[in-house]
């Protein structure tokens, strides 16, 4: 047979006939190419014309042994091969094959020297990581999406229902001084009537003073007075309620701010299993001279990640089997994640506020309420 016979092979295949003028002649695919290749004419064939149910490993073999795949380009490649074809240029031509995915494919990754880097159109897409699926994980979505917006927490610690004494014990000797010289100065010798208030404190106040009806506080009353519960109740309940309100406000906030901040730790401290450090905040002068903040962070493995899925889906033809179906990172990952790829940000949410954060802020807030 002649190089022109051989030729016009070619252009029977090409116009789609293999199947019905050629196949019969030469039983199978790879003894036809087998034909061809003698003949040179390998890179000739428009591979698109392959049936699906042709391709198998033994086909791509013999194209990658003899060099077609090197001459193919991703998008203009057969969508069996689409996938093969990034797998052999991450190990042939990684740098060129990692700029082509970064640019072509997945946009909103950036390279720098260091790694990889996903740019964040706002922190709540980073929400989409956690595990939202059932049960007590469905909180754990709801939570990271309340802390990585703009808005923060929408809600914080119940209030335990603290009285003035639960606060006053937590306080150090500093604002424990500070707290008896308030009371000392707003009620200190002041006759109080027994009337108001029923704490066998005050009654023995009133019996030592050999005041019937009344006590007064007196400054070496006040370490007894603040270490009794219901007297210390008692007292910022009546004479000295505004400063009794402030202390369970105190008690409150100071509370509420350890819950916050241990569930933003726990947010932030989950995003360890996909990224590396924190959020990295790029200035960027726009033309009309404001300074616009841009946010990135690094991903921990991109090119393992990206791997698995090309080796996952190696062959196949559906729409969500390549990454331009993604176009994202970001969408890309929750797809892993969907598929149980790789799995979803999981993390244990506090049931109560740390008590050593609480009593840290009771004292650093001290001076704002009293």
């Amino acid at each position: 047979m002649s190089l022109e016979r051989a030729k016009d092979l070619v252009d029977v295949f090409n116009n789609g006939d293999f199947y019905e003028d050629i196949e019969p002649y030469f039983n199978d695919l790879i003894t036809f190419f087998k034909f061809i290749k003698k003949y040179g004419l390998l890179d000739e064939l428009n591979l698109n014309q392959i049936s699906y149910r042709d391709w198998d490993d033994e086909l791509i073999e013999f194209l990658d042994e003899n060099g077609v795949l090197k001459n193919l380009s991703y998008h203009n490649a057969p969508p069996e091969l689409a996938n093969i074809l990034l797998l052999r240029g991450l190990e042939d031509n990684y740098e060129d094959t990692i700029v082509f995915i970064t640019s072509d494919l997945l946009t909103d990754v950036e390279i720098r020297p260091d790694g990889f880097y996903l740019f964040l159109k706002d922190r709540e897409e980073l929400a989409n990581f956690y595990c939202g699926s059932s049960g007590r994980r469905e909180g754990v979505r709801h939570v990271a999406e309340q802390v990585f917006s703009e808005n923060g927490l929408d809600y914080g610690y119940y209030d335990s229902g603290a009285k003035p004494y639960e606060t006053v014990t937590e306080l150090d000797d500093t604002n424990l001084t500070k707290l008896k010289d308030i009371v000392y100065k707003e009620i200190g010798n002041a006759e109080l009537s027994l009337d108001d208030y029923n704490s066998d404190f005050f009654e023995s106040l009133s019996e030592e003073q050999g005041t019937p009806g009344y006590f007064r506080i007196r400054p070496e009353d006040l370490n007894d007075l603040l270490k009794d519960y219901d007297a210390t109740n008692e007292l910022f309940s009546n004479d000295l309620e505004e400063i009794g309100q402030e202390l369970r406000s105190l008690y409150y906030n100071a509370e509420n701010s350890a819950y916050e901040s241990e569930i933003y730790d726990v947010i932030y401290g989950g995003l360890d299993e996909l990224f590396e450090g924190k959020i990295d905040e790029v200035p960027i002068s726009g033309k009309d001279g404001k300074t616009r903040y841009f946010q990135y962070i690094k991903i921990r493995d991109f090119v393992k990640e990206i791997k698995e899925f090309l080796y996952h889906n190696k062959g196949k033809t559906y729409s969500d089997s390549f990454l331009e179906y993604y176009g994202t990172y970001s969408e890309f990952l929750v797809g892993l994640i969907n598929d149980d790829i790789i799995e979803c940000i999981d993390v244990r949410l506090p049931d109560y506020p740390d008590y050593s954060m609480t009593q840290k802020n009771i004292n650093d807030y001290f001076n704002d309420y009293i």
